[in-house]
């Protein structure tokens, strides 16, 4: 019925919008990392794609997925959206990291004033 293109660009702008709300509810975190953190689950939850059974080609987001497997569907095996949203958050993680020693570092060799 509708084109799978225009439905995932509505998603798109729509869980952009739904971001920006996020990273608004959390203005009282003070402290980077945690602030960091928060995020990184934000856009886990509304950005990671899981197929919707385990054969099929078609993907919703990971978190509706657990959500319709866990209350609507009988015996649904719910570990495989799990682990993408799982692999979203390891990866996240490491990006993290990499951020952090990339600033590390920037500010340990920077000229100092």
């Amino acid at each position: 019925m509708f084109d799978n293109v225009i439905q995932w660009l509505a998603y798109a702008a729509s869980a952009l919008a739904c971001f920006w709300a996020w990273e608004k509810m959390f203005f009282w975190v003070v402290q980077k990392d945690m602030k960091a953190i928060i995020r990184i689950l934000g856009a886990v939850l509304l950005f990671t794609p899981a197929p919707l059974s385990i054969e099929s080609s078609d993907y919703a987001p990971a978190f509706i997925v657990i959500l319709f497997r866990t209350f609507l569907e009988n015996d649904a095996p719910v570990l495989d959206a799990v682990i993408y949203m799982l692999a979203g958050l390891f990866l996240g993680l490491i990006l993290m990291s990499f951020l952090s020693l990339f600033n590390f570092l920037r500010a340990k060799f920077s000229p100092q004033n």
